[in-house]
């Protein structure tokens, strides 16, 4: 394959800079359009800190980062506040994501009776047409693009990709998770590789939170997949996941956050207060259940409290 490459990842919660402008420092009454114009003019006033390839963390990021590496390409964002940006564009600090936790969009959606999807499409609206992916796309009218998304972020886009040509579907590959396989468009299911669950049975197992990165650097560390057509990944795809097998989950206890906050504390120094060791010692020692982004809070929460600087 002669052609250029790009990466499309999704903004994450952490960030390596302080929470900034968020929903509720700008006026959400009236219909969503309205909305995203406060947003958009607010987000306009603030100066940018960093490059966004600073601001984003999180094992999703880096891995989607290592990807673009090794293709030689360039890494762009999906932000559920500021558009489509390039990683190497300097972004305000905001707080804003279409997942669950702090600053999320779904509050207000489910107010208005409005997808995600009408979210991105007023924002874009209101940012200017070249933050959205089919102006990405046309930016790099010569290059593969390889999108690695969560669900949530597919059902964002949604709408976004189901207004590409069939030339710029050509060029895209995604992979995300089984519930964004449903989400993307009819148009575009062809060029969808076929990872599931099985991948955990790899060297690239992970968290559902990185799943869809994580196959994408299988996919073109292993399988070359950026030498392949569409039907020749799928294939490719298709042939590694029937090689693994899904591990089996240990079954973990469910506790309260007072619990998970008494064993955290208890074991803090144990473990340096480094957030990697906490969580695995919480799910493969004390055999307790607790997602990532819960976990974060609490040991943020912990943290403060312990008035301890922070370790990794």
């Amino acid at each position: 394959m002669g052609h250029k490459a790009i990466v499309v990842t999704n903004c994450t919660n952490r960030k390596r800079v302080n929470s900034g402008l968020s929903l509720s420092e700008i006026e959400i009454s009236g219909p969503l359009a309205s909305v995203a114009g406060r947003w958009a003019k607010a987000i306009g006033k603030v100066s940018p800190s960093r490059q966004a390839q600073d601001v984003y963390a999180g094992r999703s990021f880096v891995e989607a980062r290592r990807v673009a590496e090794v293709l030689n390409g360039t890494l762009h964002v999906i932000s559920a506040g500021l558009g489509v940006v390039d990683a190497s564009d300097s972004i305000p600090s905001y707080d804003l994501t279409v997942a669950g936790g702090t600053g999320s969009l779904k509050p207000l959606l489910a107010r208005l009776s409005k997808e995600p999807a009408d979210w991105w499409s007023a924002l874009t609206a209101e940012l200017g047409e070249q933050s959205s992916v089919r102006a990405l796309l046309g930016r790099h009218a010569d290059s593969m693009a390889f999108f690695a998304l969560p669900g949530s972020y597919v059902e964002l886009i949604e709408q976004d990709l189901a207004s590409l040509t069939k030339s710029q579907i050509g060029r895209i590959r995604i992979v995300t998770s089984d519930r964004g396989q449903e989400l993307v468009p009819d148009a575009a299911r062809d060029v969808v590789l076929p990872y599931d669950e099985r991948l955990e049975g790899s060297s690239y197992a992970g968290t559902r939170t990185d799943f869809a990165q994580r196959a994408l650097r299988h996919f073109i560390e292993v399988l070359g997949g950026h030498r392949l057509s569409a039907a020749e990944g799928r294939v490719a795809v298709e042939k590694a996941m029937r090689s693994l097998r899904k591990p089996v989950v240990p079954i973990r206890e469910r506790k309260t956050d007072v619990e998970i906050m008494t064993l955290l504390r208890k074991n803090w120094h144990r473990f340096d207060g480094s957030s990697t060791r906490l969580l695995r010692y919480l799910r493969d020692e004390a055999m307790v259940a607790c997602e990532q982004g819960r976990f974060r809070g609490l040991w943020c929460v912990l943290q403060r409290d312990l008035g301890t600087k922070r370790s990794h």
